[in-house]
């Protein structure tokens, strides 16, 4: 679980990259399963409440796992892209 939730703030870069049209090399089911995964996980409504301790994060841990594998290697490619991008900007700076 740790590991999905380390990358949710990569999942709304790339996300925010793909609408400002900066990184456009991934499907848009891709992108469909990422934005969907986001909203459950920051949505005040579930399946099982938040309020519900332990069981409650269940439902949002399995729907942002369940995503992340469909996404993974799109993920990847954007990670690397993005370390790409920063190489290139430092190495002008």
């Amino acid at each position: 679980m740790g590991e999905y939730l380390s990358d949710v703030p990569v999942l709304i870069s790339l996300v925010k990259a793909y609408v400002q049209k900066e990184y456009t090399d991934i499907p848009i089911g891709s992108i469909i399963a990422i934005v969907g995964a986001l909203i459950y996980l920051l949505s005040p409504i579930d399946l099982i409440p938040d309020a519900i301790p332990v069981i409650g994060y269940l439902d949002d841990a399995a729907v942002l796992a369940f995503a992340y594998k469909l996404v993974r290697d799109d993920v990847l490619e954007y990670k690397e892209w993005r370390l790409g991008k920063k190489n290139i900007i430092s190495n002008e700076g």
